[in-house]
């Protein structure tokens, strides 16, 4: 079976890996992140945004043949916590043996999706090499999931960091080399295959053996059978905007959209992900107290809402001068982002009531909201595209954030007790207020310079938004502050 790790039974040593799990993924998550907006500028700098529409094509089928055949696997393993032989090695074949399929149906099917695309003449090309990409991800997926059963977190956070250096390096390098779209095709090419040199190499925690159950195989796809319905959900609400952009409006805007809507999750990544991940043990441990449940959703909310309208505001206000220094190509997505200032802000919010819900032991309201967003995204993509382009999708996307925030609402105040207008009021109200004199530099052009523009427009508009707020609102900051350095204290045993 390889090298494998004794885990312990003891709660004491679960919790102790928990808290290092945490350590290990919060730093590489900060790592990743910075590799990866790094990343990002340079190939701005280096490449259009018809180079990121083809990829972004190709990248949707792609990423719908592994969904195609993700029978929620990896879950199963993880629930039955698998270590016997015969679950081992029915796992492990049939996992290859699905992304073996995955990646030959994309092959074979690139020549027929590129006679759909005639204005993309390098999208079967890219399918095909897309396939080998998607081939080492199933080899990887593997044995990243047998870290996650043992706990490895500092492998997976190894494993992690490794990738996103590598990509940073080969990508930008290729893009100013002139690869073009084959460029994007190496990055995802050189991450995926750093993480499966080193998962089946010095980090191996599994190797394929003999064991094949055909009964053990039927319990993978009885499990996994629900998981595969709502990943197909989800994989709609994520990629269907990127598949009809491409489709209807063409590469050049599919990647205008597409890294504005990336930009726009930074917030979620940056804010959202930390909080979210500290607070979803408290709301659980506090479930039975109504009071205090109610103290500590609001004041994440309160925090989470701040900070993401305080980074994406920046982000907006800066992005004109950032793209103009970079790429006058993407001076285009400036609009589309600060459309979705709106799916900004609410991401965060959706994401923590979410996890509120479920540590308190209401999933099922989440599953009522992924329907309705189906219900609403799909057709509001459709219509957004046709009347306003790709501005039209970001009013879309904005839409079914708003709607899975107005259907979240009741559940939430069943759950907990919190007022809007005091949570939401002053930080909207500082972002209107902020925003006024840095446009106004914007407009007059005025310092010439787009780099002394962009700091002080980025100086103005934070500076302006802190000062609202602490003249709003600056005798609730010190208690709230406090109880979330409580919970981040207790939360990693200190």
């Amino acid at each position: 079976m390889g090298p494998s790790v004794e885990v312990s039974r003891d709660p004491g040593g679960i919790a102790r890996q928990v808290v290092r799990g945490s350590a290990y993924s919060v730093a590489a998550s900060l790592v990743t992140m910075a590799l990866g907006f790094l990343r990002i500028l340079l190939l701005l700098r280096f490449l259009g945004p018809e180079a990121f529409g083809v990829i972004g094509m190709a990248g949707v089928y792609a990423a719908a043949a592994l969904q195609l055949v993700d029978w929620g696997l990896d879950q199963g393993v993880l629930h039955r916590q698998a270590r016997d032989r015969p679950t081992l090695a029915t796992y492990g074949w049939l996992r290859m043996g699905t992304v073996a399929t995955a990646a030959l149906a994309l092959f074979l099917a690139a020549p027929i999706l590129g006679a759909l695309y005639p204005r993309m003449p390098e999208l079967p090309a890219v399918l095909r090499g897309l396939s080998l990409v998607v081939l080492l991800q199933g080899l990887s997926f593997v044995q990243e999931t047998m870290m996650s059963r043992d706990m490895r977190f500092d492998r997976r956070a190894l494993v992690d960091v490794a990738a996103a250096a590598t990509m940073t390096v080969v990508a930008p390098y290729l893009a100013w080399r002139g690869w073009g779209v084959w460029a994007l095709v190496a990055e995802q090419a050189s991450g995926i295959g750093v993480r499966a040199l080193l998962t089946w190499g010095p980090l191996r925690m599994w190797r394929p053996h003999r064991g094949w159950d055909p009964e053990i195989a039927r319990w993978f796809v009885r499990f996994g059978r629900p998981l595969w319905l709502s990943g197909n959900i989800q994989f709609l609400l994520e990629r269907f905007d990127d598949f009809w952009v491409g489709t209807v409006l063409g590469q050049e805007a599919l990647g205008l959209y597409a890294r504005a809507f990336e930009f726009a999750q930074y917030p979620r990544r940056v804010v959202a992900g930390p909080l979210v991940l500290v607070l979803t043990p408290a709301f659980a441990r506090l479930q039975d107290d109504r009071r205090q449940l109610s103290q500590a959703f609001y004041r994440g909310a309160y925090v989470l809402l701040r900070a993401s309208l305080l980074l994406s505001g920046v982000m907006a206000i800066a992005l004109p001068e950032l793209l103009q220094l970079l790429n006058p190509r993407w001076l285009p997505m400036v609009r589309t982002f600060r459309l979705m200032l709106v799916y900004a802000m609410l991401e965060g919010w959706v994401a923590l009531a979410g996890g509120l819900l479920v540590a308190t032991g209401h999933p099922a309201a989440m599953g009522r909201v992924a329907l309705a967003r189906l219900a609403f995204f799909l057709p509001g993509v459709v219509v957004g595209a046709w009347a306003g382009g790709i501005d039209g999708v970001a009013l879309a996307a904005d839409g079914m954030m708003a709607l899975s925030a107005l259907m979240l609402y009741r559940p939430l105040r069943e759950t907990v007790d919190f007022s809007i207008w005091p949570l939401m009021g002053g930080a909207v109200g500082a972002l209107l207020i902020a925003s006024t004199p840095a446009l106004a530099l914007e407009g007059s052009g005025i310092p010439p310079a787009p780099l002394a523009r962009m700091a002080a427009k980025a100086a103005a508009f934070g500076t302006l938004y802190l000062l609202t707020l602490l003249l709003l609102e600056g005798r609730t900051w010190r208690p709230v502050v406090s109880s979330l350095r409580s919970h981040l204290m207790n939360r990693h045993g200190l």
